[in-house]
């Protein structure tokens, strides 16, 4: 009775009380935090969140890639031959390449991205028939049998001025891709990066269950005009590109597209008679052809009698304007429309004109699309434009006394097609006939202000039956920009999810045992 009256004594009941609900509230906003940081931690390994403040968006995908990406269904396996930490640090491009494939398995959990340290790992490449170097990015189908493989090396994930893409590809095949990085990173000499149309193409080609092959077409003494421009963006929305002799060899049946890039001299009949047969298809066509003229080349009958069975006629002329607002330096460098409301799908701005530069023109033959031949121009001149003879050497000419006046096309399409008597399935044969090659010149297709790029590919991607492609656009990487390491990213990822809860709970176990003894 004296110990229940003296414990009264010491015992306050306000004091109690409120006390209770202090150590009560603590606990509970302890047990919060840790439970929030718990959850944050696990979700953010999950579903990471990131936020990028570039002034260009440098670590984020387009929202064209970012689509793409995101319906992937196949398992892709990203794989850099690198610590990540040393191939951030090589330059401001790498480090914007590494986020970029960290970002593509945020988009989509099909795609997993390891690095894999060559020095510590160096029967990893045994698995491969590549040649591989440190720093490369191997892209490949994860089936675990190696058979669909795209490498990205470290000169691929960059663009430099067309001056020094020689030196690039020098410097690369002699030292290594890694080193001619390093080299024009410290010079200053890239100009923007490649690397989401780089790594974009790779997951194209290698998720692609029947990739189209295409086939550029050289022939002996043709000195053939130099199209990588139109070959890079192909291979950038993954069609498969190889090489043909077309004298000295066959186009095999699994090639479906065959590229002539205005060759300087005519084939001969034999290797037209070849080149029918392929198209043919064995009579059942679906076999198409990219034929760009030039106004450097000599007459070419031989292949003229080929284009013009599909309906096309280029013709010995040069397209020049006469309206200063249509023309840009010379009056041949001209600016001209999309006159066709078909095969726009990957086109997004329709009202971009289309460079033309030292075009002829070409006449089509037949007109009504639901016959068996028809034919489609796609590109068109003002109707301001002038025409001048390619072959008559006339030094009183000029645009103003120009005969031939009016619209004249510069791209088209002829077609041919068969139905099966049995399906009642039609099937086709297309040619697509460019009027110079200055229209896939490089620094063209990469220009922002043409459509160049996105139509072209846009129109191959429909004739070709491939689904739709991507136009990406280079980005350039400032310097100055905050990154941090794997091992710093660690160290934050400790702080915030373990050290901070312990120094608040130990914090509040303070607290609690000074009011519990006051």
């Amino acid at each position: 009775m004296k110990l229940t009256e003296s414990l009264k004594k010491h015992i306050n009941p306000r004091k109690l009380k409120y006390g209770s609900f202090a150590t009560a509230l603590t606990v509970f906003f302890i047990a919060a935090i840790v439970l929030v940081n718990i959850v944050a931690t696990m979700l953010f390994d999950r579903f990471p969140i990131t936020l990028d403040l570039t002034s260009g968006s440098i670590y984020t995908a387009s929202e064209e890639t970012i689509e793409y990406i995101s319906g992937i269904t196949a398992p892709v396996s990203i794989t850099v031959l690198s610590t990540e930490d040393e191939y951030r640090s090589v330059s401001s491009y790498t480090s914007q390449c590494a986020e970029l494939m960290k970002n593509y398995t945020r988009y989509n959990s099909n795609i997993s991205l390891q690095f894999i340290d060559l020095l510590s790992n160096p029967d990893f490449v045994a698995n491969y028939s590549q040649d591989l170097e440190n720093g490369d990015i191997i892209v490949e189908l994860d089936n675990g049998n190696h058979d669909r493989v795209k490498v990205v090396s470290m000169t691929d994930i960059i663009v430099v001025p067309e001056d020094y893409e020689q030196y690039l590809t020098y410097y690369s095949q002699m030292q290594g891709a890694a080193y001619a990085h390093s080299m024009f990173a410290a010079y200053n000499y890239i100009q923007s990066s490649n690397a989401e149309q780089a790594l974009t193409s790779a997951i194209m080609a290698v998720t692609d269950a029947n990739p189209i092959i295409v086939a550029v077409l050289s022939y002996p003494g043709a000195n053939e005009a130099n199209i990588s421009g139109f070959t890079d963006l192909l291979d950038t929305n993954g069609y498969m590109i190889t090489n043909v002799d077309i004298q000295a060899e066959e186009l095999s049946d699994d090639i479906d597209l065959a590229i002539i890039p205005a060759p300087k001299v005519d084939y001969s009949t034999d290797v037209i008679q070849k080149l029918e047969k392929w198209l043919e298809g064995g009579g059942m066509l679906e076999k198409d052809l990219i034929y760009i003229a030039s106004a450097e080349q000599p007459q070419t009958p031989n292949l003229d009698g080929l284009l013009y069975k599909y309906g096309i006629t280029v013709e010995p002329k040069v397209i020049h304007e006469t309206s200063t607002s249509r023309y840009s330096s010379l009056d041949t460098y001209t600016f001209q429309d999309i006159v066709t409301e078909d095969h726009l799908d990957d086109v997004t701005n329709p009202d971009l004109p289309v460079f033309v530069a030292d075009a002829r023109p070409i006449t089509l033959r037949f007109q009504n699309v639901d016959s068996s031949q028809s034919c489609e121009p796609l590109i068109a001149s003002a109707g301001s434009a002038v025409l001048k003879d390619m072959f008559v050497s006339d030094l009183d000419w000029t645009p103003e006394t120009a005969e031939e006046r009016g619209v004249f096309n510069t791209l088209a399409i002829g077609k041919q097609k068969k139905i099966n008597q049995d399906t009642h399935i039609s099937t086709y044969t297309y040619v697509l006939v460019f009027g110079s090659d200055l229209m896939v010149d490089p620094t063209v297709l990469t220009s922002p202000y043409y459509n160049n790029d996105s139509l072209f590919i846009s129109v191959i991607n429909d004739i070709t039956g491939k689904t739709e492609g991507i136009t990406i656009t280079p980005k350039v990487v400032e310097a100055g920009h905050f990154d941090i390491t794997e091992a710093q990213n660690r160290m934050l990822t400790l702080t915030f999810s373990l050290v901070i809860p312990v120094v608040v709970l130990a914090a509040g176990t303070a607290v609690w045992l000074g009011r519990r003894h006051r």
